[in-house]
């Protein structure tokens, strides 16, 4: 989005001294072209940044082998696991699966405060500022104001690599101690590697995690001089992963399995309708939601009995008959969904029942009468 369209934008620039340059400079630098991987060794190349520390009862970069940064670790003897223990329950209140959940969702919640931001700056508020007291809306305003400067450097992408990182990280070491098992594990990290496809490389990926750290910092109150020693830190961090080809400058991704090759994850969209009362299902066919295109037609019907139907029917308008036929090549999304694959439906949406539009060469909506198909 053009920085001239944004509202209520008001960059405070500390800490970020020079920050615009570095990432700049990270962002342009040469990649090397995705090469697969398996889904342990993206696991561990997601908590790179946490491997790097020292974490009693774990082994160390610089005493492990060449795969360090692509293997999941273990503690290797029972005193090492209980060394592990003992840091995590001293250190973050860690002393079982509970305890782990619960202290990961408490803090690594960066990102939402993130798309907090972003959705006002965009003019899609998903709150009002005064429904908060006035504390929290005094240090929204100046959160919100401190992250504007990141916006440039990650867009949507926000801090979502500070909390994956994090989270890898913690889970990574609960493993190794044994406070969680494989299935557990398994079944923990699966969300945070979908979330993870918003990347398009490591250098982005570098980048969220920098302006993360960054206003993890700024949260817990460190002063702008210290802000400024923690952002030679986090840059020392990545740009280290970054220069190791056994590291991030590998190139190894994966990328998740799914039903469908959806042209969006679930991590790319944004919420657009925080007002929408009433059912927000629809159906849409595979040429807006797999394929990309554009909605090129679309109806709203009377809605389906006993389900949360808004009625809506959204087409590419290219799909032959037979295609549509196929139960195979449509599904049912949530609006808000739809809107993110086209935002140029939003205007039509309280459209009555019995309302038809179609593109036009120019690229708008306009009415036309409403037929209902015989299927």
């Amino acid at each position: 989005m053009d920085r001239s369209q944004l509202r209520d934008f008001h960059p405070a620039c500390a800490p970020a001294e020079g920050l615009c340059a570095e990432i700049g400079a990270l962002l342009s630098r040469s990649r090397r072209e995705r090469r697969p991987c398996g889904r342990d060794a993206f696991i561990a190349l997601l908590a790179g940044v946490p491997a790097l520390r020292k974490t009693p009862g774990l082994p160390e970069p610089r005493s492990s082998s060449p795969d360090y940064f692509t293997t999941l670790p273990l503690c290797a003897s029972e005193a090492g696991a209980a060394a592990c223990r003992t840091h995590l329950k001293t250190v973050y209140g860690i002393k079982d699966k509970e305890s782990l959940l619960a202290f990961c969702d408490r803090q690594f919640r960066c990102h939402e405060n993130y798309l907090d931001f972003e959705a006002v700056w965009e003019g899609r508020p998903l709150f009002e500022l005064s429904s908060l007291n006035p504390d929290a809306a005094a240090f929204f305003l100046r959160a919100r104001d401190f992250s504007a400067q990141f916006y440039p450097l990650v867009g949507h992408r926000g801090y979502l690599a500070w909390d994956i990182s994090e989270r890898m990280g913690h889970l990574r070491a609960g493993l190794a101690c044994g406070l969680i098992s494989r299935e557990e594990f398994d079944q923990l990290t699966e969300e945070p590697l979908a979330q993870a496809q918003i990347f398009k490389s490591w250098e982005e990926y570098a980048a969220s995690l920098v302006c993360g750290g960054l206003y993890w910092d700024f949260r817990q109150g460190t002063s702008p001089a210290d802000l400024q020693k923690t952002q030679r830190l986090w840059m020392d961090l990545v740009r280290r992963l970054l220069a190791n080809d056994a590291a991030w400058d590998s190139g190894f991704w994966y990328v998740p399995e799914r039903d469908k090759a959806f042209c969006l994850w679930p991590s790319e969209m944004k919420m657009y309708l925080t007002d929408w009362e009433g059912p927000n299902g629809c159906f849409l066919t595979d040429r807006v939601a797999v394929d990309g295109l554009r909605v090129g037609w679309c109806y709203r019907e009377k809605p389906e009995e006993g389900f949360p139907d808004s009625g809506w029917r959204f087409f590419s308008g290219d799909e032959s008959e037979e295609y549509i036929a196929d139960i195979q090549h449509t599904g049912i999304y949530d609006l808000n969904c739809v809107c993110n694959f086209d935002p140029d439906i939003i205007p039509l949406l309280s459209a009555p029942i019995n309302s038809a539009f179609v593109r036009g060469e120019d690229g708008k909506f306009r009415p036309e009468p409403f037929d209902l198909p015989e299927n």
